[in-house]
C-alpha cells in the first residue's frame, strides 16, 4: 500500500474540466497539518480521511495555479496520484 501524502509532497492532479489535463501540484494540507481552527470557522474545508489532501495545482500561463480542496486519490478527474518515476 502506498503512503498517504504529506504537506510539501509533489503529486499529480487530474483536472475536472476540459481535457482533464494532468498538472503538477503540491500538498498544502494533510490530516496532520490541517488547521482545526480554520476548519471550525469555515476558512477551509475538512478532509474526509487521511488519503485526502488540499492542493495548490500549478498551471502554465499568467494565473499560475489554483487551489483544490479535499482531493481524493485516484485516476478519475478531480483526483491526485503519485508521479510516475522512470526506471
Amino acid at each position: 500500500m502506498l503512503r498517504n501524502p504529506a504537506t510539501g509532497d509533489i503529486v499529480r492532479y487530474r483536472g475536472k474540466q476540459g481535457l482533464h489535463a494532468v498538472r503538477a501540484a503540491i500538498v498544502t494540507a494533510d490530516t496532520m497539518t490541517l488547521d482545526p481552527e480554520g476548519v471550525r470557522i469555515g476558512a477551509l474545508p475538512p478532509l474526509d480521511d487521511a488519503s485526502h489532501v488540499h492542493l495548490w495545482v500549478f498551471t502554465p500561463g499568467q494565473v499560475g495555479g489554483f487551489h483544490e480542496y479535499n482531493v481524493a486519490p485516484g485516476d478519475a478527474p478531480g483526483t491526485w496520484h503519485w508521479p510516475v518515476t522512470a526506471g
